[in-house]
């Protein structure tokens, strides 16, 4: 199997993109409060889920070199990331935040909380990453499974997934809208069901790469990605019509359900196939990030509460400057961590 340059492309931009979320460089253009929306919540928003489907996509084009691929290597790797990190962040915020964590782990007396734990892997919502990772995994090989096992058409199946997998993402966030907020847990950004599209967006994706050569000189199918800008731009206005309403969703800057949005299905999907045309071999620096980003996502977040907690920074007016340092310091320390053969999976 030939290097798809376009997803070192997109990992490196996407670890970029989350970290500008965090620090909340979109607030720069907080003036032109459309635009700022716009940026937020339907360019940046679109970085995890690209995560997710470069995941599921090399998933199954390794499961088919390897049919063991799922039990021999890939579901340990995401436990140890999910056992590893999820440690790490309840000893950061014992040592950090101790008495709001303390308060924190008293409330874990009913079943939500406790579910909510562990989704969220802890304390740190960052880290609901790798529980939805391992949940999707799962859910890829029984679908693949399912596939093999079966003389129906695959195609046939495999969308009217989708489709089945997208009408919940679409009704997660319309069941608060209607039903109030007993169903508040369902639209937030760690609810694996958010992203249970990208399994069969990326078995397609995976197909087309199967069928045709990685990196050749094919071009895309032009009706496939308009139908995908269509359905990314159409999902979109409705949303930002009909689902934008900033105080369900936490407040006047959060007018949108993060990733309880179907565009972000499209717009995932079609970034991602775009990606897979990219012939030239990455830029040196392209090459780090992509080859760093799970240890700047991991990272990150930590380095940020550090240098807020002991350097005069504010995460208001100071964007640019916290960026920077986020970004060079997770670089530079996850570069410096994957010397040690420990860290090697878990960085």
């Amino acid at each position: 199997m030939q290097k798809i340059y376009g997803f070192d492309y997109l990992r490196a931009i996407c670890c970029i993109a989350v970290v500008c979320l965090h620090t909340n460089i979109p607030s720069l253009v907080l003036n032109f409060k459309n635009f700022y929306n716009i940026i937020f919540d339907n360019v940046f928003c679109l970085a995890v889920p690209i995560f997710f489907q470069i995941s599921l996509i090399l998933f199954f084009l390794n499961r088919q070199k390897e049919k063991n691929y799922f039990f021999q290597k890939r579901v340990f790797k995401i436990i140890k990331l999910y056992i590893f990190w999820g440690i790490f962040s309840s000893l950061f915020s014992c040592f950090t935040q101790k008495e709001m964590y303390l308060n924190y782990l008293s409330n874990l007396r009913d079943i939500k909380n406790i579910m909510n734990f562990i989704i969220t892997d802890g304390y740190y919502n960052p880290f609901y990453y790798f529980f939805s990772l391992l949940f999707l995994t799962i859910l890829a090989e029984l679908f693949a499974f399912y596939i093999e096992k079966t003389q129906i058409n695959n195609q046939l199946i495999c969308y009217s997934l989708l489709i089945y997998s997208c009408i919940i993402v679409f009704l997660l966030p319309l069941s608060v809208i209607f039903m109030g907020e007993q169903f508040a847990m369902l639209p937030q950004a760690f609810n694996p069901l958010n992203f249970t599209p990208y399994v069969f967006s990326s078995f397609v994706i995976s197909n087309y790469l199967s069928r045709n050569q990685q990196n050749d000189n094919s071009e895309l199918n032009i009706k496939h990605v308009l139908i995908l800008i269509i359905l990314f731009i159409s999902f979109a206005i409705f949303e930002w019509k009909y689902i934008s309403h900033p105080f369900l969703w936490g407040g006047e800057m959060n007018p949108l359900p993060v990733y309880s949005r179907v565009s972000l299905v499209f717009g995932a999907w079609l970034i991602t196939l775009i990606s897979t045309k990219i012939t030239s071999e990455p830029h040196f620096l392209i090459k780090l990030f992509s080859d760093l980003s799970l240890g700047i996502y991991c990272l990150h977040t930590f380095l940020g509460l550090l240098l807020i907690k002991f350097f005069p920074l504010t995460p208001n007016t100071d964007v640019l400057l916290l960026f920077f340092l986020m970004i060079v310091l997770a670089t530079l320390l996850t570069k410096f961590l994957k010397n040690f053969q420990i860290f090697k999976d878990l960085i």
